[in-house]
């Protein structure tokens, strides 16, 4: 097993996990620190992954290109100034950004599973599958769903994806790590969700 002091030069056990949500508002610059780091995890899922990475840095981009915000801007108070004056652009990079951030939640959930009754023949096809089936599925026409179901059978197996984030010697850690960012990425998404059914948007 890799020590902590072995794992300071290793990209996935300093992933920059969500931010906490205090007193109801979401860090925008942390926000997107994070959703950054994601794009970086996905690159590491594969090549193949590239037209999803493309997708979620275009929709950060494009927050970043419709909101003014500093340090310590709030993400839902800034969308809801924008919904205030009649316009919804960043709100719908948003809207995308965190649909992509649930189909990679429930990759995670469904991997932690398996690491928790220590099952390390994971069959990531079929974990692909059903998170893409539970999330953007059905925002999708006909041929993105194809591409993403060559995406789910073309992708690198587990065991290549670990050895690509350096975390084949520390299985513990990597579901430590993993589990602990996925709690927080999912808190943030279902705040951010919320939002969106509170004020009637993208229904």
């Amino acid at each position: 097993m890799a020590s902590t002091s072995d794992t300071s030069h290793i990209f996935f056990y300093n992933l920059k996990e969500f931010p906490l949500i205090i007193d109801g508002r979401i860090n925008l610059t942390d926000f997107l620190a994070a959703t950054n780091d994601l794009v970086i995890l996905v690159e590491r899922l594969g090549k193949i992954f590239k037209p999803v990475k493309y997708d979620m840095q275009g929709n950060i981009d494009k927050i970043k290109s419709f909101y003014v915000f500093d340090g310590s801007s709030c993400l839902l108070e800034v969308m809801l100034n924008e919904i205030n004056d009649g316009k919804c652009n960043g709100a719908e990079g948003v809207l995308w950004l965190n649909r992509a951030i649930l189909f990679f939640e429930l990759i995670f959930q469904e991997i932690l599973k398996c690491l928790q009754v220590n099952n390390y023949d994971i069959n990531l096809t079929k974990i692909y599958i059903i998170a893409y089936e539970s999330s953007v599925k059905k925002y999708h026409n006909w041929v993105i769903q194809q591409l993403f179901a060559l995406i789910c059978k073309m992708s690198p197996s587990f065991k290549e994806i670990m050895s690509s984030l350096e975390v084949e010697k520390d299985m513990g850690g990597f579901e430590l790590k993993l589990a602990s960012y996925n709690d927080k990425l999912h808190l943030i998404r279902c705040k951010i969700d919320d939002f969106f059914v509170e004020h009637n948007l993208f229904q």
